[in-house]
């Protein structure tokens, strides 16, 4: 980490010496202990909702305390950018090969569950617009795949080429969840969701897990989360039946499934998000990335989809 000053300084701060530690993120010495300054790159609105929540969830040990500035907004504000400072938390990131580690994360995954469950209840209409509704969502990403399946065909590069061999078995992925999904009953209000669930927002700390970077929060049923979680946790480990077991007994353990949960799993994790994510990044938002770098990820999160259906069939009989 190399020592620097805020270029600019902020309102509530002074001009305390700051190390920059990565991209968009500072540790902030202070006589009453370090903080993390982190200049986001959400709208106003979205910082606005998550620094609710985290002022909710100050006294949880879920997250790292939200300080807020004198005038009480939820963030900081300095030419034109915002920032959100909380208290620094000691400790490293978790390690998915680590049992405890993904016990940790399914115990912080049912407490942010609970929590957030109650604070919804006392604002029901704030969030709605954080509000998941898979079958809108899902049937507006199948017409993008099949545009990009068209730019695809433009381009025939090696990812485009990629691409195109596996469209029409993900698109059939894709379509049979919606078919699916149009089944489940409609539930309210819901939890909040973390939504990304990668290692590196979770500090675990004396054997807990603390989240961090609630950027890409929604309002769904828990289900959400508990597919974003065991989808990593499989990908990690080459879609094993094994691994697969092992994610269900410990989520029995610290976070129970609930009658008819097992299927909405199933059907969330059906639809092909990596997929859908990859090609959006390449031929839509057409990402400065490098063709090594998208092949790459292929590789680590799309090829081992002939496993991930014995998985999804797996499942299926446990239903």
């Amino acid at each position: 980490m190399a020592e620097r000053r805020f270029p600019e300084g902020l309102s509530g701060l002074g001009e305390d010496p700051i190390e920059f530690k990565r991209n968009n993120i500072y540790l902030v010495p202070g006589k009453d202990g370090a903080r993390v300054l982190k200049q986001l790159r959400i709208g106003a609105e979205q910082a606005k909702l998550i620094g609710e929540l985290l002022t909710y969830l100050n006294s949880s040990g879920l997250t790292p305390e939200l300080i807020r500035p004198k005038s009480g907004a939820a963030y900081f504000w300095n030419k034109g950018n915002r920032y959100f400072l909380t208290r620094f938390i000691p400790g490293r990131n978790a390690d998915y090969h680590q049992i405890p580690d993904f016990q940790a994360a399914i115990r912080a995954m049912s407490t942010l569950h609970h929590l957030s469950g109650r604070f919804l209840l006392a604002h029901p209409k704030r969030y709605s617009s954080l509000k998941f509704e898979p079958l809108p969502i899902w049937r507006r990403r199948l017409r993008e795949m099949e545009i990009c399946r068209e730019r695809a065909i433009r381009l025939q590069d090696p990812f485009s080429k990629e691409y195109l061999r596996l469209w029409y078995f993900f698109w059939n992925q894709g379509a049979k969840a919606i078919k699916e999904v149009e089944t489940l009953k409609a539930e309210q209000p819901g939890v909040i969701c973390h939504h990304d669930w990668a290692f590196h927002n979770l500090i675990i700390n004396n054997g807990e897990a603390v989240l961090i970077d609630f950027d890409y929060m929604i309002v769904d049923q828990p289900v959400h989360d508990r597919v974003n979680l065991i989808s990593r946790y499989l990908r990690l480990h080459q879609w094993s039946k094994e691994a697969l077991m092992k994610a269900l007994w410990n989520f029995d353990r610290f976070y129970p499934w609930k009658i008819g949960e097992l299927r909405k799993f199933r059907i969330y994790l059906t639809f092909p998000y990596e997929y859908w994510m990859l090609g959006r990044q390449y031929f839509l938002e057409r990402q400065p990335w490098s063709t090594r770098y998208f092949i790459d990820q292929w590789h680590r999160k799309v090829s081992g989809f002939e496993k991930r259906i014995k998985i999804l069939e797996l499942i299926e009989c446990f239903e």
